[in-house]
């Protein structure tokens, strides 16, 4: 999870960070014993100088969350910088609305359900974190990125990976286990432009968990050592990648 409760290093305009048919997050729980988040996708339809308005969420913002408190967050692109940042502030939920218009101008105009926000009230609410090391890639939008694992008891197909590993999965019964320490190369496809075409390095497996059915796998590998390569390689592959699924919604191929 993303810690946006850090002190912002740099001043920031909220004109240009909370802007309409910005994509958002709301993070409506956390349990602290397990670690498990409630994070709902949203969008701001509307601004106002007290209330930030965003599509309702699925599932649906009730009642019982009226005037509570939760997390909401944005990703904004600091060309500056060249960073990908998540700003966020802590929010109230005001009011919730089924019929809110989205051009109120225009009396056909198509009505939405709404959740109002407490609009931050100066830059000094906003909080930011680079979400580079945070970020998890989901390899199934991305064409020919594989995995291959020595030993490799079984076939495993690569679902996602970060800074700090990744994720497989393979059929049952599987002969990986907890704590078992594998030899792993990530690799890439040729026309992406990347500073290296692999990932090489070991690994320990830190999570393993079984699908509903019993008949798939689902594993956790943190990094151990990456070669000097790899190092070096990791940050710039995984900002290429975040560019490019930024770029993707942009224009809606996500």
């Amino acid at each position: 999870m993303v810690d946006i409760k850090q002190p912002a290093p740099r001043p920031v305009n909220i004109e240009r960070i909370l802007r309409p048919l910005t994509k958002m997050d709301l993070t409506v729980a956390v349990n602290n014993l397990t670690g498990q988040t409630d994070v709902r996708p949203s969008m701001i339809l509307d601004l106002t100088p007290d209330r930030v308005i965003v599509a309702q969420t699925m599932p649906p913002l009730g009642k019982t969350n009226l005037q509570r408190s939760l997390e909401a967050s944005v990703v904004h692109f600091d060309r500056a910088n060249s960073e990908i940042v998540r700003w966020g502030w802590t929010a109230t939920v005001l009011s919730l609305k089924d019929d809110h218009k989205l051009n109120p101008d225009e009396p056909a105009s198509p009505v939405v359900p709404v959740i109002s926000l407490s609009h931050p009230d100066d830059q000094s609410q906003l909080t930011e974190s680079n979400i580079r090391q945070a970020y998890r890639l989901d390899v199934g939008r991305h064409n020919g990125i594989t995995l291959a694992i020595s030993p490799m008891p079984d076939p495993v197909q690569l679902l996602n990976f970060s800074a700090g590993g990744f994720m497989f999965r393979t059929p049952m019964p599987t002969k990986f286990m907890l704590n078992q320490n594998l030899s792993f190369n990530i690799t890439f496809p040729d026309e992406a432009p990347l500073p290296a075409r692999s990932l090489t390095g070991r690994a320990v497996i830190v999570r393993l968990e079984f699908g509903p059915d019993e008949k798939i796998a689902h594993l956790g590998a943190k990094f151990q050592n990456l070669d000097s390569k790899s190092r070096l390689a990791l940050p710039k592959i995984i900002h290429h990648y975040m560019l490019e699924e930024q770029r993707l919604r942009y224009y809606g191929g996500l």
